[in-house]
C-alpha cells in the first residue's frame, strides 16, 4: 500500500442536505477515475474506501482495492480533536457541524507537512459518493474532485405507463355502438402514443435567478481574531457580512450572513531580515435561512497596520528599518555621554567619547538583531472586503425562504 493512498480521504465537508442529497455516508466506496478530475500526483486518492458512521463518530477505512490492508482514520462527530496514525505521518482531526453541515480540517505531519480540507456528498439514492478535496502546501493549494461508486447499489428504471387508446377505440373493439354523429377513429393506437409522449414531456422551463457576479466586493468583520504569532495553516477564520448585497434592487445577501475562510500562510518575521506574513481564503457564504454557496476568494483590502498585495490578497507586516536605526542612534548616544565622562576623568575625552560610542553602537545592533519584525496582528471586528472570484447564483425560491 502506497504510504499517502489512506490520507487523500481524512477529510470531509458533510454538505447540507438538499434535493437528492444525504449525510450519511456508510458503505462501501470503489473509485470510479473516469468520472475523476484528480489533479495532483503526489497524493494518491484511495482507491477503495469502507465507512461506518453513527452520531458520535466517522470511521474511514481506506485502501488500494476491495481486500487489501487498510489505514483506519476516526473522525470525532464533536468540537474535540482527534488524533490519527497513518503510516509515517500524524493527522489532527477536528471537526464543526452547523446545522447539518460537518466541517472538519485536518494538519497532516511527517515528512512532508500539509492540511487537507475535503467536501463529501452523496446521492440519496445511495449510488453515487462525490469528494471535493482542496490540498493546501506552502507552495500553493490544488483541488481535486473524486467521485466514488457504490458497488451495493442498484440502479432501477420505472418504465413508463402505457398510454391508453381513446373510448371511441375500446368501445369499437368491444363492438358497442358509435355515439350518434360520430365518426369512427381510423388512426392506429401508436399514433396516440406519440401524441401523449409530446404532451408529458414539455420542455424545462428554467428558474429565474440572481447573479452576484464574480468580481463583486462584499464587505464583511471579523468574529474571530488573527495573529502571525499564534495562528497557523489551516486554521478556521469566521467572519460575517458587514453591509447587504442587492441586486437589481432585490437583496440576496443580507448583513450578519456567515462566511468562513482557511488561513492558507502565516509567518513571522525573521530576526534579521524579512517581514511576517498572513493569507487568507474565503471559502463559503452561508445565509441566514441556510442557503450555501462555495467558492475560493480573496482579500480585496483590510483595515490593519501592513501592506496588502491586492493581486493575493497577502498581507505583509511593516518593517523595523527606521525602528532599529533609531534603536542603534540612541544607544550610540548614550554610549558616547559615558565614554566621554571617563575620558575626561582619564584625560583624554575624545578617545572616550569614540570608545563610549562604538559601544554604545555595538549595544544597539545587539539589541536589533535579538529581536524579531512585527507581526502582522488582526484584531477581532476588523473590517476587510472579500472579492469574488465566480458568479454566485441564487434563485427567488432560495432568497425568499424564511429563517428557520
Amino acid at each position: 500500500m502506497r504510504p499517502l493512498t489512506a490520507i487523500v480521504i481524512l477529510s470531509g465537508f458533510v454538505v447540507r442536505p438538499g434535493a437528492g442529497q444525504t449525510t450519511d455516508f456508510a458503505g462501501k466506496w470503489s473509485l470510479s477515475s473516469s468520472e475523476s478530475d484528480i489533479r495532483e500526483s503526489s497524493v494518491i486518492p484511495a482507491g477503495f474506501l469502507q465507512i461506518q458512521q453513527n452520531s458520535f463518530i466517522m470511521t474511514v477505512a481506506a485502501s488500494e482495492k476491495e481486500g487489501a490492508p487498510a489505514t483506519t482514520i476516526l473522525y470525532p462527530l464533536s468540537p474535540a480533536a482527534q488524533k490519527s496514525q497513518a503510516p509515517g505521518y500524524v493527522l489532527n482531526v477536528m471537526t464543526k457541524w452547523e446545522g447539518a453541515a460537518l466541517l472538519s480540517s485536518i494538519i497532516v505531519s511527517g515528512s512532508r507537512n500539509y492540511s487537507l480540507m475535503e467536501r463529501w456528498s452523496r446521492t440519496r439514492d445511495g449510488g453515487r459518493l462525490t469528494v471535493t478535496r482542496t490540498l493546501v502546501r506552502a507552495s500553493g493549494e490544488t483541488e481535486s474532485v473524486l467521485v466514488y461508486r457504490s458497488p451495493q447499489a442498484a440502479i432501477t428504471s420505472v418504465s413508463p405507463e402505457p398510454v391508453r387508446p381513446p373510448d371511441t377505440v375500446r368501445q369499437r373493439a368491444s363492438g358497442n355502438a358509435y355515439p350518434p354523429g360520430a365518426r369512427p377513429v381510423t388512426n392506429p393506437p401508436q399514433d396516440f402514443s406519440r401524441r401523449a409522449d409530446a404532451v408529458s414531456s414539455p420542455e424545462p422551463v428554467p428558474s429565474p435567478e440572481y447573479v452576484v457576479s464574480a468580481g463583486t466586493r462584499i464587505l464583511l468583520r471579523l468574529t474571530n481574531s488573527l495573529n502571525t504569532k499564534r495562528t497557523a495553516i489551516g486554521d478556521r477564520v469566521y467572519l460575517q457580512t458587514a453591509a447587504p448585497v442587492f441586486v437589481n434592487g432585490h437583496l440576496i445577501i443580507p448583513a450578519a450572513s456567515d462566511v468562513i475562510g482557511t488561513v492558507t500562510e502565516s509567518g513571522r518575521a525573521g530576526r534579521v531580515k524579512g517581514k511576517s506574513a498572513l493569507n487568507i481564503r474565503f471559502d463559503s457564504l452561508t445565509l441566514p435561512n441556510g442557503v450555501t454557496r462555495d467558492f475560493r476568494s480573496r482579500a480585496g483590502s483590510v483595515d490593519t497596520a501592513g501592506n496588502l498585495d491586492r493581486s493575493e490578497g497577502r498581507i505583509q507586516g511593516e518593517g523595523t528599518k527606521g525602528k532599529d536605526a533609531g534603536t542603534v542612534a540612541k544607544t550610540t548616544a548614550a554610549g558616547a555621554g559615558i565614554g566621554s565622562i571617563a575620558g575626561a576623568i582619564s584625560g583624554n575625552p575624545a578617545m572616550g567619547v569614540g570608545i563610549g560610542a562604538a559601544a554604545g553602537a555595538a549595544a544597539g545592533l545587539a539589541r536589533v538583531f535579538g529581536s524579531r519584525g512585527a507581526d502582522v496582528v488582526i484584531p477581532q471586528g476588523t473590517t476587510m472586503e472579500m472579492v469574488l472570484d465566480r458568479d454566485l447564483r441564487f434563485t427567488v425560491a432560495e432568497t425568499s425562504r424564511r429563517v428557520q
